[in-house]
């Protein structure tokens, strides 16, 4: 198959469209089986991020199985935030391409054993990155972990349009619609901060079309030299990170410290992995938060919760 139709059917891997992206797949493994390298054991990645969550480029679940495959992973994982949308297809994909494959998901808890500790999450005390591992179903309808696993999703809505209220009135001459601006970057309506952040990328260059007004005007909302505005102009990830990290994250007009309230506690979330056949892990930051500090004192909770992995 000529080169330029590989490239086609490898961008059809990451249409919205499943079954276009099944289509693709199939093309491309009837084209090229037999060419694909041996996988390296050591050559993994154990949590890469789709586009259900995000993903800088676009990767579809089936797309990271694809180029695990052809490069020669001995195994890889997908982990995205909240939802397990992209379980089925990436699963189906690593048997299609004899790929050792996982699903993984994370997640923000409350860890109330440690609610006045930052954990790993800075400047939030009791808030604490989850994940569950090895995912292979969601969990049972009409139970309570099918419940709070739905809540999830619900959750990061409601936190994701309050936010973009909050940054609308902030920037005023650059606004949203969580509706027509955020969700048609998404397949399944699972945006997250970063998609709000390219929404703000696309909107602003037609309210600012020329480069210059569009320097000023981030510039000035950002607070940061016209410069460093200036060479982010053409580079979308670049801008999503300054955006959320300015408008976004602690200190910004956007941020809202959380609270008890806010994410499910660690104990719901860790009958969820089980419920789904998942291992609860355990993440790791840096080792310099208060409660990382402490390390027997974390692990032996968390352990006694039945976390039974590090990541």
């Amino acid at each position: 198959m000529p080169e330029q139709k590989i490239e086609q059917l490898e961008a059809q891997l990451n249409d919205f469209d499943r079954t276009a992206r099944d289509k693709a797949l199939q093309s491309l493994i009837e084209a090229t089986r037999g060419t694909w390298p041996a996988p390296v054991p050591y050559h993994v990645n154990m949590h890469c991020h789709t586009f259900y969550s995000y993903n800088g480029y676009g990767a579809s679940p089936a797309m990271i199985a694809w180029r695990a495959r052809k490069e020669g992973w001995g195994a890889a994982a997908i982990c995205d935030f909240d939802v397990l949308d992209g379980m089925d297809e990436f699963l189906a994909a690593g048997d299609r391409l004899e790929l050792k494959t996982a699903v993984h998901m994370e997640t923000r808890v409350f860890f109330p054993e440690f609610a006045t500790q930052e954990i790993n999450s800075p400047g939030e005390p009791g808030v604490y990155y989850f994940m569950g591992a090895g995912f292979v179903r969601t969990p049972p309808e009409g139970t309570p972990e099918a419940e709070t696993f739905h809540q999830l999703r619900l959750a990061s809505e409601r936190r994701n349009r309050e936010l973009l209220q909050r940054v609308n009135d902030y920037l005023r001459d650059c606004t949203l619609d969580y509706d027509a601006d955020v969700l048609p970057l998404t397949p399944a309506g699972n945006a997250t901060e970063r998609h709000i952040c390219e929404a703000y990328y696309i909107k602003s260059k037609k309210v600012f079309p020329e480069r210059q007004q569009w320097t000023a005007f981030w510039a000035e909302s950002l607070g940061i030299e016209k410069e460093k505005v200036d060479s982010l102009y053409d580079n979308p990830p670049a801008f999503s990170d300054t955006c959320r990290s300015k408008l976004m994250k602690k200190g910004g007009p956007g941020y809202m410290q959380p609270d008890a309230g806010t994410f499910p506690t660690i104990n719901e979330v860790i009958a969820v992995a089980r419920s789904a056949g998942a291992i609860p892990m355990a993440t790791w930051l840096d080792g310099f938060s208060e409660a990382e500090q402490n390390l027997e004192e974390l692990l032996k909770t968390q352990t006694a919760k039945g976390i039974a992995a590090l990541n």
